[in-house]
């Protein structure tokens, strides 16, 4: 794939060669172009685009966006997770991060503030509960046996449904 200089929050340029100038690319329109998908988890409503599903092209743009090299990314901790993220407000208001082989984006009101790197924080050890659910929430116990986190019998009972990411690793 080409490389690919931030030029704007809204442009990325594709050097193909030094003799030419590059090709611009709008942010906002590689990011409509991606074929998101709605997780619906109750705790981390967020959409996904898969890289393998995706236009390489379209695909490669976001990502350029959600690199340390961008100015306007930063690292920060997400819940209980032990290690930060990178993470970029993009101009549709959306935040956007990157994991294995996916670019995930939500509202940034629809989950609690994120802790900043470079404003001091660090990972939470002794967060209660699975890492992608808030603290304490008291909706998950550990599971020897999936080793992990589920359910508990009486958040099932009342009507708690896993997101479908939790339902692949199987009820006990």
């Amino acid at each position: 794939m080409s490389k690919f200089e931030i030029v704007n929050s809204r442009t990325v340029r594709d050097q193909e060669g030094r003799d030419q100038e590059g090709r611009d690319h709008d942010v906002l329109e590689s990011i409509d172009a991606l074929p998101w998908v709605s997780q619906l988890c109750p705790q981390m409503p967020h959409d996904y685009a898969h890289k393998l599903k995706s236009d390489p092209l379209a695909y490669a743009v976001v990502e350029r966006m959600l690199k340390a090299s961008n100015p306007d990314s930063y690292r920060a901790y997400f819940r209980g997770y032990q290690s930060p993220n990178r993470y970029w407000e993009a101009p549709d208001g959306r935040r956007y991060w990157l994991t294995n082989m996916m670019i995930n984006r939500c509202w940034p009101d629809s989950v609690e503030a994120l802790r900043r790197v470079d404003q001091g924080a660090k990972a939470i050890t002794d967060w209660d509960g699975p890492p992608w659910a808030p603290n304490g929430i008291g909706l998950y116990e550990r599971d020897a046996k999936l080793k992990g986190w589920w359910p508990t019998e009486a958040a099932l009972a009342g009507g708690y449904q896993p997101c479908i990411a939790c339902q692949r690793r199987g009820p006990r």
